[in-house]
C-alpha cells in the first residue's frame, strides 16, 4: 500500500505541479552552449521534485512506519535548499557554490550526529562523523549533476533504492520517484529541479548509511559517481591545459554531443546501474 499510494499521489501531484508552473509561466532556462536538442526544452516546467517528495512523504506517514522517518527530515532540508536554488535560478541569481556547500555540510553534520547513535563504520567517532557527512553531501551533488537528461536520474535512483524495497521509507520514495518518471519520460513534461535531485541524493545516502551499506553506495550509484567525477576532471583538466577533457560535462552531455540520443543515454546508463547494483548486493542475503 505504501508504494502504490506514493506512486498514485506522485503521478497526481507532479501532474498538478507541472500544470501550475506552466500556468504561471515559470519554466526552465536551458544552457545555450549545451546539446542543441535541449533548446526545445526551454520553458519546460521545473521543480517537479516538490510533487514527488510531498507524495512520498504523505504516503509514508499515512500507511507505514519503520523507524526511519527522520530521513524525510533530511530530504526536507536538502529539498528546501534545492528549492531556494531553483527559485534563484529562475531570476538569474542561483546560490553560489560555497553557500550551497556550507548549508549542505551543516545539515549533513546534524544528520551524521544522529546516525552515529545507531551505526558505526570506523573505531573513531570523528571519522564516522566526517564519513557520513561527506557521503550525504557528495550524494546530493552527484545526483544533482546526474539530473540533466529526461528520465535519467529517476530511473537510476529507482534501481539504487531497489535493494531496500522491503522498508516502507523506500517504498514511499520509490513510489514517488516512479510517479514522477511517468511525467519525465522523453519528452519531459516537467523537470525534477534541484529541489528533487538534492533531496533524493541526500535521502539515498542516508538510507545506505542507516542500513549499514555505505561502502556499497559508490558502486550501486556508479552513474552519479561518474557524473560528478566527470565535472571534477573537466574543471581540473581545463585549468591545467586550457582544453576540455570531455566535449561537455557532466558526462551524459558528452555522449549526447557524440551523437547519442537521450533515450540511448538513459537506457545504457540504466543497464550499467542495474549491473552495478547486482554486483554490490549479489553476495548479500
Amino acid at each position: 500500500m505504501t508504494f502504490v499510494t506514493g506512486l498514485i499521489l506522485s503521478w497526481l501531484f507532479v501532474g498538478l505541479w507541472a500544470g501550475l508552473m506552466k500556468g504561471l509561466g515559470l519554466g526552465k532556462k536551458v544552457r545555450k552552449d549545451g546539446p542543441k536538442t535541449h533548446l526545445a526544452k526551454e520553458g519546460t516546467p521545473s521543480m517537479g521534485g516538490v510533487g514527488f517528495l510531498l507524495a512520498g512523504g504523505l504516503a509514508y506517514y499515512l500507511t507505514a512506519k519503520d523507524g526511519l522517518a527522520f530521513l524525510w527530515l533530511l530530504g526536507l532540508g536538502f529539498g528546501l535548499l534545492g528549492l531556494l536554488d531553483d527559485l534563484g535560478g529562475l531570476k538569474g541569481r542561483p546560490l553560489r557554490a560555497r553557500e550551497k556547500i556550507a548549508l549542505q555540510s551543516l545539515m549533513a553534520l546534524v544528520f551524521a550526529l544522529f546516525a552515529m547513535r545507531q551505526v558505526a563504520y570506523t573505531p573513531y567517532p570523528i571519522l564516522d562523523l566526517l564519513l557520513i557527512a561527506l557521503a550525504v553531501v557528495g550524494a546530493a551533488n552527484a545526483f544533482n549533476f546526474t539530473d540533466g537528461v529526461d528520465g535519467l536520474l529517476a530511473s537510476v535512483s529507482a534501481l539504487i533504492l531497489l535493494p531496500f524495497y522491503p522498508l516502507p521509507v523506500t517504498q514511499a520514495l520509490m513510489g514517488g520517484v516512479l510517479g514522477f518518471l511517468w511525467h519525465n519520460a522523453p519528452r519531459a513534461r516537467v523537470f525534477m529541479g534541484d529541489v528533487g535531485s538534492q533531496a533524493l541524493g541526500a535521502m539515498v545516502a542516508g538510507l545506505y548509511v542507516m542500513e549499514k551499506a555505505l561502502w556499497l553506495l559508490p558502486l550501486a550509484a556508479i552513474i552519479p559517481v561518474l557524473e560528478v567525477l566527470s565535472v571534477v576532471l573537466q574543471v581540473a583538466y581545463f585549468r591545467r591545459t586550457g582544453r576540455r577533457l570531455f566535449r561537455m560535462a557532466p558526462i551524459h552531455h558528452h555522449f549526447e554531443l557524440l551523437g547519442w540520443e537521450e533515450g540511448k543515454v538513459v537506457f545504457r546508463f540504466v543497464i550499467i546501474t542495474a549491473l552495478a547494483v547486482a554486483l554490490a548486493f549479489g553476495g548479500k542475503g
